[in-house]
């Protein structure tokens, strides 16, 4: 609990005598291990893990875990949803339908913008951070990639949509190119 205290003229808050401080005093400090799928352990402070509904919720029925693990996502996703709750505040929603495809003009941070184009350029992880930013129950970070696709097909034929939903093509930026072409279902 805090309390109001008047110094020197100045009026500033400080914890009141007795207080425990609770979960969120504790998580200002300290951090806590997010374990991936591949048993890959990231460190994060837990008032960042927070901006995750599943990793809160998870840590307010076991208050003393030190490891939480995230079985439905794997190392190289789960950096990448870390880097993005370092930022701590999750982005408002994106209003649909989209106002341009360039993600710039589509979100109102530009952090927001060059995280997910950096994301984008790998169609394969753009999907995944989706899948596990639903999985994790991060809903600005679900939205912003949802808007990312949405931005990609927005405005193009059905043939360059399928390409660019295809998970099995290439994924760069050159998805025309690299796109596979006939069956390539029957490859596996």
């Amino acid at each position: 609990f805090f309390r109001l205290v008047k110094t020197q003229g100045r009026i500033i808050m400080s914890e009141a005598k007795g207080s425990s401080g609770g979960l969120d005093m504790e998580a200002e400090s300290t951090e806590i291990k997010l374990k991936s799928q591949d048993a890959k352990e990231f460190k994060i402070q837990k008032k960042y893990s927070f901006v995750s509904k599943l990793v809160k919720t998870g840590l307010e029925n076991d208050a003393e875990a030190t490891v939480f693990p995230v079985p439905g996502v794997k190392a190289n996703i789960l950096k990448l949803v870390i880097e993005y709750m370092h930022k701590g505040t999750e982005p408002p929603i994106v209003e649909k339908p989209l106002r341009s495809k360039k993600m710039k003009e589509v979100v109102k941070e530009p952090w927001d913008a060059d995280f997910i184009d950096k994301i984008g350029e790998t169609r394969q992880d753009l999907y995944d951070v989706i899948l596990a930013a639903n999985y994790m129950d991060i809903t600005g970070l679900l939205y912003l990639g949802c808007a990312k696709v949405a931005s990609l097909i927005k405005g193009q034929p059905l043939e360059r949509i399928k390409e660019i939903l295809d998970p099995e093509s290439k994924g760069s930026k050159k998805g025309a190119e690299s796109a596979p072409t006939g069956d390539s279902k029957s490859k596996k």
